[in-house]
């Protein structure tokens, strides 16, 4: 297994119709994480964005310079997790480790006012809790707080042994583009109402925001959190707002 617990995508056709996927627009600056040997950058610095390729391996790093000598690529030789993302038009594209993928999702939400969209490539059962509606298995606080900035689509699904090493699981690729239905600057707001709201995933939405001492309509109260859609808790942090 690699250092840094990389599956590194070895199929072209794959790499081609992922690239092909990507929808930047003019002004923004593509951010690939994690290139390690290049699968997607050689496709991505045929674009006509900037680019900047954030790699925390020095090995791959310092391929990853010699085989794409272009002027306009940006080398980073850094965890993405600890980069200082800049403050400008960005588009994130990644065929990301597993290990990593929870924190590098709440990153995006993060930077969510300068993130626009991009196209992911992650394990099938992450890709599913950001475009699962409500009530399937794959529904949850995930669910709800990504859609709640970024609309979500399945691009294709990406079988094992398209990688070296091979994983044990099949991959998605996914792509997302901001269409907050909430204003930006009151999503931190919304997403704390959410994280309480899946407290304990299995007990009532009552029971989980009983702490905030305000009173649930009982039809929903009665319900457990993953059975809601988003526009409901929306409607209804809007109503505690109130």
């Amino acid at each position: 297994m690699p250092r840094y617990d990389q599956h590194f995508l070895r199929a072209s056709a794959y790499a081609r119709k992922i690239v092909a996927a990507v929808q930047a627009a003019c002004e923004e600056t593509i951010v690939e994480i994690g290139p390690g040997r290049g699968a997607l950058t050689r496709y991505l610095l045929e674009l006509p964005q900037p680019y900047i390729g954030v790699e925390i391996d020095p090995l791959c790093l310092q391929q990853l310079k010699a085989e794409f000598p272009l002027a306009k690529a940006q080398w980073v030789q850094e965890d993405f997790l600890r980069w200082p993302l800049p403050e400008q038009a960005l588009y994130i594209v990644s065929n990301l480790p597993y290990s990593i993928s929870g924190p590098v999702l709440g990153r995006i939400l993060g930077h969510r006012r300068y993130i626009r969209g991009g196209v992911l490539m992650l394990q099938a059962e992450v890709a599913q809790r950001l475009y699962a509606v409500a009530g399937t298995r794959a529904y949850g606080r995930l669910s709800v707080l990504f859609q709640s900035v970024y609309g979500v689509e399945r691009v294709l699904r990406v079988p094992p042994g398209a990688f070296s090493p091979m994983p044990r699981v099949w991959s998605e690729v996914i792509r997302f583009e901001r269409r907050p239905h909430i204003a930006i600057e009151d999503w931190e707001d919304f997403a704390e109402f959410v994280r309480l709201s899946f407290r304990q995933p299995r007990r009532t939405l009552a029971n989980n925001l009983k702490a905030l001492g305000r009173a649930i309509p009982e039809a929903l109260g009665q319900r457990r959190p993953h059975q809601l859609p988003v526009a409901t808790f929306l409607e209804l942090w809007r109503q505690i707002q109130k």
